[in-house]
C-alpha cells in the first residue's frame, strides 16, 4: 500500500499536430507541435516561400 506522502504524478499531454506523437513538455503542449516537427515545418515554409515568384506591384505592371 502506498504511503500517505505518495501522490500520483499528473502531467498534461497532447499530440503533435504534425506527427501525432506525444507532447509532454509544457512549451510543446502550448504550441501544439514538438521541437523536431517545428523545425521541419519552418524549413518547409521557408522553402515554399523561396519557390514562390515575387508578387508584382502596380508600379511593375505600369512600367
Amino acid at each position: 500500500m502506498a504511503g500517505t506522502g505518495d501522490r500520483p504524478e499528473v502531467r498534461l499531454v497532447a499530440h503533435c499536430r504534425r506527427c501525432n506523437g506525444w507532447l509532454v513538455s509544457a512549451e510543446s503542449v502550448r504550441a501544439g507541435i514538438g521541437p523536431r516537427c517545428a523545425i521541419r515545418e519552418a524549413d518547409e515554409q521557408r522553402a515554399a516561400t523561396a519557390l514562390q515568384p515575387t508578387a508584382l506591384t502596380l508600379f511593375d505592371v505600369a512600367a
